[in-house]
């Protein structure tokens, strides 16, 4: 939400690394030192400037430093805090004479706050000694300089002189209402206005979104298009100019407060104020400060009766402005972009276009202690800034890391926030910076480390086993990938190169995104009574959305050379006059086309050894037929990890892959689920090795457009039924794919991405929808098209977004490119809508022919239906007919007596 988000945050102040220090003897310097900035503290809480004026030397500007107060201190201050955050030598002094400090500077005004960034240069005065401590100070400020601030902070409390009676209470957003027939409205006030509210009484609150998807999303929530409820509270944010105007359409009147309901009131403020729009900042202050909406923006906690607390945000900063949803249970009922947003950026976005910098580059170094399920690790990054100018960068990390550092070779020490009950932090800049700005930052981090379970792709489970049996338990192992936000990195996935250097006791093996840089990894030295640890070096030379790993005890089984069936490409056309902006151009990926080989490995833990060993040939062999399909294979290596679990299921980033195999005593079954091929087993691992291709080399450009990776995916594995196993296997997968997605596809569009199901919790529904109809429309589309013109539109739309995101839109231009046709009604009817298809169809046999009558029932869909004619002599014949019209006839030659039948 622009500048809200990025004060919605937690302070991550310099005591947390100090914590780390050995205590011992205090050090008579750094008494000194914290005297001197004690001084510094006690000059602005009496807003003393002869006392702030005392610290400076008699060798820098009285004057600059009187106007540096001046600015600094508010009026009316009744609280100051000083932390050093990092110390450097002073340039020019001899050691130990003088430092340049950052230190972070609050400042309290009753209810208003002010938090800022200073740089001081301190140095000792001639003839001072460390004994100088009475009288005047032994350190002097030669130089000061105000890097950061931010001055809009507000220390929010229910007003108790100020109570409102409300009748007919309206507060609108868009297509949500707040109606408060009557009860009691109280407020926090601002010098700018009223910023919070908490309503009490009989109030009715209504959500009805205008996108049909959205309306079929709060249809499975509440059983109508609309959540509609009565509430007994409520707690609102708002903008202090939105109040004023909500205050002009009547229905509140100023009363005594009833101190009964105060007590109600505050119970609820003090419950709600923390978990939006707010600061923690650690030490620096335990009350709870905040910032104000932007206009036109609104939160509201609604404490109904029938669904507990349901929350609507209205956040015009975001691609999806609108947003209802249950905190407790983490559901997302809605997301949309409302009118006023789709008039702005158009139906469709690409989240790249939201982001002000671009990464170019991670380098990282962890160390991964699964012991103490602990990682430490730092990370290098070189971006570039997108926007015309950049204050501040936001970056994901997982909240259960604690941050010690983040500089930059460029700037600096920098100034950072962790923002609260999020996977983010927020890095200040001391200046603006413009656009094509290049940037290297490195964070120090650690904290716990988070497993990610691979739920995402794995299967509907039954208890089977009786549970008294004897159970063997997996082997575990510790996967960081895109989930677990386990390294630094941009808010949305972010194509880069990297290098990344993972640290694991020697009885460890890691598999990882990149080219590994030997087949064996470094032993790192130890010292005395610690155990060894060895010391894994990935690098990848080809941009990558995210970066994976995956630690466990296993070792590397197999590996080999695949050479691929690749039609070599054009020869490039000769060269011309290059430009200085071509010269001045990143570097392009290689041509399509230009690998003949991938470096293979197999992984496996010591009880699936086997497995891994037999799993060469089949992904050497998956490898092959998708290159051969595309004309290209995306990464140099891949590595195939076999691991155990109680269930099946697979992630891909890229460059690897993980299997989970289950062990013969597990107590689950899977037989019901869209995932599930029992006559094809090696299923799981072609769709994971072609996430290589899809997901990983081509991505997606929002969660709407996810079946790119999955319904891909799900296709080429498919395909790959039909080469390794025959045209009965692969039919049989194709009525797989048809049948799952016609009992499921009324749960919503394959747009809605991961939302599919979310709202119940019914895993299948998101496989059903966005796996197997996401494969079935691309089926479908070969059909209606022809093979000629899928294969063309689909390798052209490959080769045009490699290393980059994609979306439907992206995906219809190119199939409408190769096919000399529009597809826009097939992709909006199939893709965006959740509807299926009602079609009459009629045959007639005549001479020489077979006429088919169609009659759509419903919307009109661009669908190939296929017509068997079986003739006489027991041959049959697959005839395609695309139904484009309302209604229509179409004649089959028949090549003799026949019948017909779908």
């Amino acid at each position: 939400m622009g500048r809200v988000f990025l004060l919605a945050a937690v302070w991550l102040t310099w005591a947390v690394s100090a914590a780390a220090q050995p205590a011992g003897t205090p050090d008579p310097e750094e008494l000194l030192l914290a005297r001197t900035l004690q001084r510094i503290e006690t000059a602005l809480l009496s807003s003393d400037k002869a006392a702030w004026l005392s610290l400076i030397s008699t060798n820098a500007d009285a004057g600059a430093a009187g106007e540096f107060f001046d600015a600094a201190v508010p009026r009316g201050v009744t609280r100051v805090v000083v932390h050093e955050r990092d110390r450097q030598p002073l340039d020019g002094a001899l050691p130990g004479d003088g430092h340049r400090l950052i230190v972070e500077v609050f400042i309290e005004s009753g209810p208003r706050g002010q938090l800022a960034t200073w740089r001081l240069d301190l140095r000792r005065p001639t003839g001072a000694t460390a004994d100088s401590v009475d009288g005047e100070p032994p350190w002097k400020i030669v130089a000061h300089d105000r890097l950061q601030q931010v001055d809009v902070l507000h220390r929010l409390a229910l007003n108790r002189e100020r109570m409102f009676q409300a009748r007919n209470f309206v507060l609108r957003s868009v297509d949500f209402e707040l109606r408060l027939s009557t009860g009691s409205v109280f407020v926090a006030d601002t010098a700018e206005g009223v910023t919070a509210l908490v309503l009490l009484g009989d109030g009715l609150m209504s959500f009805q979104p205008t996108p049909k998807a959205e309306r079929g999303q709060v249809r499975l929530f509440a059983g109508d298009d609309k959540v509609e409820g009565r509430f007994d509270a409520a707690f609102v944010r708002i903008n202090p100019f939105d109040f004023e105007e909500s205050m002009a359409g009547g229905g509140l009147s100023a009363a005594p407060a009833d101190g009964r309901l105060l007590t109600r009131a505050r119970e609820i403020f003090d419950e709600e104020v923390s978990r939006s729009f707010s600061l923690d900042l650690s030490d620096m202050s335990r009350d709870t400060w905040s910032i104000l909406p932007q206009p036109g923006d609104l939160l509201a906690e609604v404490h109904t009766r029938r669904w507990r607390t349901l929350t609507y945000v209205r956040a015009g900063a975001e691609a999806e402005d609108v947003t209802f949803f249950n905190r407790e249970r983490k559901k997302n009922i809605a997301i949309y972009a409302s009118p006023q947003k789709l008039a702005s950026r158009g139906a469709f976005y690409d989240e790249d276009d939201l982001t002000e910098f671009d990464i170019l580059d991670h380098e990282i170094d962890v160390e991964v202690h699964p012991d103490r399920e602990w990682l430490i690790g730092t990370s290098r990054i070189r971006l570039r800034v997108k926007s015309f100018v950049l204050a501040a960068l936001n970056l994901k990390l997982a909240e259960n890391m604690t941050v010690s550092s983040v500089t930059s070779k460029e700037l600096g020490r920098l100034l950072f926030l962790k923002v609260r009950h999020q996977n983010s932090i927020v890095v200040n800049l001391p200046s603006t910076l413009a656009r094509d700005y290049e940037l290297t930052l490195t964070i120090r981090y650690q904290g716990r480390l988070e497993r990610q379970a691979i739920d995402s792709e794995s299967i509907q489970l039954e208890r089977s086993r009786d549970p008294d049996a004897p159970v063997v338990l997996a082997e575990p192992n510790w996967l960081l990938s895109n989930r677990s936000t386990w390294y630094p990195q941009s808010p949305v996935t972010d194509y880069a190169t990297s290098t990344l250097r993972v640290a694991v006791p020697a009885e460890f093996h890691v598999a990882a995104s990149g080219m590994p840089a030997s087949s064996e990894p470094e032993l790192l030295p130890s010292g005395p009574g610690e155990p060894p640890r060895r010391l894994f070096t990935f690098r990848t030379g080809h941009p990558v959305r995210y970066l994976g790993a995956v630690v466990s005890r296993m070792t590397r089984v197999d590996a080999a050379t695949v050479a691929l069936d690749i039609v070599p490409p054009p020869p490039p056309p000769p060269p011309k006059s290059v430009t200085l902006a071509e010269l001045m151009a990143p570097p392009k990926p290689p041509p399509v086309g230009g690998r003949n080989t991938v470096e293979l490995a197999t992984l496996g833990n010591r009880r699936q050894e086997g497995r891994a060993r037999d799993a060469l040939a089949t992904a050497a062999d998956i490898l092959r037929f998708y290159a051969s399909l595309m004309g290209d294979a995306p990464y140099p290596a891949f590595s195939l990890a076999m691991l155990e679990s109680d269930l099946p299921g697979g992630h891909s980033p890229a460059y690897f892959a993980v299997l989970n195999n289950p062990l013969p005593t597990t107590p689950f079954v899977w037989r019901n689920d869209p995932a599930t091929f029992n006559d094809f087993p090696e299923f799981i691992l072609a769709h994971e090795v072609a996430h290589q291709w899809w997901g990983q080399a081509v991505g997606w450009k929002n969660y709407h457009e996810q079946w790119i990776s999955e319904g891909f995916a799900q296709y080429f594995a498919t395909l790959y039924a039909r080469e390794k196993r025959g045209d009965a296997v692969y039919r049989s997968a194709l009525r797989n794919l048809r049948r799952w997605s016609m009992e499921h596809s009324d749960q919503g569009p394959i747009s809605l991405g991961y939302r599919l199901g979310h709202i119940k919790s019914e895993g299948r529904v998101f496989r059903a929808v966005v796996y197997n109809k996401g494969a079935a429309v691309l089926h479908m589309l070969r059909r209606l098209i022809g093979d000629d013109a899928f294969m063309n539109g689909l390798r052209a739309f490959y080769a045009e977004h490699r290393y980059k995101k994609a979306g439907t839109d992206d995906l219809r231009r190119s199939m409408e490119a190769a096919s000399g046709r529009s597809l826009e009604r097939y992709f909006d009817r199939w893709v965006l809508d959740a509807e299926l298809p009602r079609v009459r169809i009629s045959t007639t046999i005549k001479p020489g022919a077979v006429e088919v009558a169609y009659e759509q029932l419903g919307e009109v869909f661009d669908l190939p239906v296929t017509i068997t004619l079986q003739y006489v002599d027991g041959t049959s014949e697959d005839v395609v007919v695309a139904l484009t019209d309302a209604s229509g006839t179409a004649v089959l030659p028949a090549r003799g007596p026949s019948a017909a039948w779908m």
